[in-house]
């Protein structure tokens, strides 16, 4: 006899290798999900469940409520990081639902870190009137600044991942 959710841990890996971008790899002793090089979903087992744990940025609470079961991380929930407990097949359709939705913040999200000064506080007005289809956050520390793009929807000419690539050189022009 295999471990718990065996069948249902299965369906959802290949659901997350069939993403585009999406590799698997470690993390953890346990294997883990990439979009790139971002590490952004994993499972554990325990007690005859079937966690799934997926990082959606800043959105902890609103897909906390938009997918019914999904908690923040008891642990990492500040840090953007949610977690759904599966244990049984009729989980596997709000499964999917957050792997998708984290799939698309993965893809639509983007941080940076720039050096907290005048410049990089110009560069990044001139940025968001160069690139209105994303929506820049930042949060300061003591010499940084973490910048949040998110691209929105656009017109389907360019590619969120070339969108965001572009704000990136944009921003840490020298």
């Amino acid at each position: 006899m295999g471990p718990p959710l065996a069948k249902e841990h299965a369906v959802l890996r290949s659901v997350l290798v069939r993403l585009p971008g999406v590799t698997a790899g470690q993390k953890f002793g346990g294997e883990a999900f990439f979009y790139g090089k971002r590490f952004f979903c994993h499972f554990h087992s325990a007690n005859g469940f079937l966690f799934l744990e997926t990082f959606v940025w800043d959105k902890v609470s609103e897909v906390v409520k938009w997918i019914p079961g999904t908690k923040p991380h008891p642990r990492y929930g500040g840090y953007g990081w949610v977690r759904f407990e599966i244990s049984s097949s009729s989980d596997l359709r709000k499964a999917r639902r957050l792997i998708e939705l984290s799939y698309r913040y993965m893809v639509n999200t983007k941080r940076i870190s720039l050096p907290k000064n005048e410049r990089s506080r110009r560069l990044l007005k001139r940025a968001e009137k160069r690139f209105p289809t994303i929506l820049f956050g930042v949060k300061e520390s003591l010499k940084r600044m973490q910048v949040i793009m998110e691209a929105q929807r656009s017109n389907g000419s360019v590619r969120p991942t070339d969108l965001l690539r572009q704000a990136t050189m944009f921003l840490r022009q020298s």
